[in-house]
């Protein structure tokens, strides 16, 4: 009699090879994106007090590829600056941030098509920042 065969070993390889799938997707975005660009001037080592919205979305530039946050976004808002955060899940090379109101440029509503958000300039940042759904509301 023939016994089953043993697929565990490929089980195991499929999933280690689908963690480092996922680990090197969410580097790539944070990188190709430009969050990795807004670490380096503003990475911060603790949350900020002030309002936040939670599962918010957000993109980083426009053009064929922006690199986009759908609801995988903790925003907060407070009299200091603005704080980012990305939930654990797609943490991989996105530390939190704490962008000062002294590093914005501008920030003004704006629409296109039927969507509506809030678009920010960083000073010394080539890419703008859009906010959408809950984040716009704050």
């Amino acid at each position: 009699m023939d016994s089953a065969p043993d697929f565990s070993g490929d089980i195991a390889l499929i999933l280690a090879l689908l963690v480092v799938a996922w680990l090197g997707a969410c580097a790539l975005i944070s990188l190709m994106g430009g969050w990795h660009r807004l670490a380096a001037r503003f990475c911060s080592e603790s949350a900020i007090d002030g309002e936040e919205i939670r599962f918010a979305s957000m993109s980083i530039g426009t053009g064929l590829f922006p690199a986009r946050y759908r609801r995988v976004l903790f925003v907060t808002v407070g009299p200091s600056g603005i704080g980012l955060s990305v939930i654990f899940l797609f943490r991989v090379l996105h530390p939190l941030l704490f962008i000062p109101w002294s590093a914005v440029e501008s920030a003004q509503r704006e629409r296109s098509w039927l969507v509506h958000h809030v678009a920010v300039n960083i000073c010394g940042f080539e890419k703008r920042l859009f906010f959408r759904g809950s984040a716009v509301l704050a």
